[in-house]
């Protein structure tokens, strides 16, 4: 039992710091430390819309796809219309990375830098709840617990 229980929290510190550093690299990568990276709008830019409702919230779902250096590029971002509205976001606009190409956003990189720090946090704290429960939590004491004294009653055996 105590090799599964070190199994889930290993599992758990790599999906929930690899979320936690996907969100990290998002948020550097659209600038969110500086202007680091040159953003160029899309003039060959093919732009698609469709109006969904998802929970009674109107979601405006882009689809678009450009060409940089001959090579096609094609993204989806849905955003809610309420947010369109207060914003003032331009969604006819897209602009990509000039060094990475397959970064992009739609009208505003304050949208991609609030989804980036959302996925930070929401993959931050549990990250923390897990570090802090294999640093501190008296596992034998919880595994006890959890199998209803099976364990305990097998280590005094040994």
């Amino acid at each position: 039992m105590n090799i599964f229980m070190k199994l889930v929290f290993y599992l758990g510190f790599l999906f929930w710091g690899g979320g936690f550093l996907i969100g990290f690299c998002h948020f550097f990568l659209y600038n969110g430390f500086g202007n680091m990276f040159e953003y160029v709008k899309a003039d060959n830019a093919e732009i698609n819309y469709e109006i969904t409702f998802l929970n009674k919230v109107e979601i405006t779902d882009i689809t678009y796809s450009y060409i940089v250096n001959k090579k096609l590029y094609e993204s989806k971002e849905s955003i809610s219309n309420s947010a369109i509205e207060r914003r003032g976001v331009h969604i006819d606009e897209i602009y990509y990375n000039s060094n990475l190409a397959f970064l992009s956003y739609v009208g505003d990189k304050e949208l991609s830098l609030k989804k980036a720090k959302t996925e930070m946090i929401i993959s931050g704290i549990p990250f923390i709840f897990f570090f802090l429960m294999y640093k501190f939590a008296d596992m034998d004491k919880w595994i006890g617990i959890y199998t209803r004294g099976e364990y305990k009653s097998s280590k005094k055996r040994q």
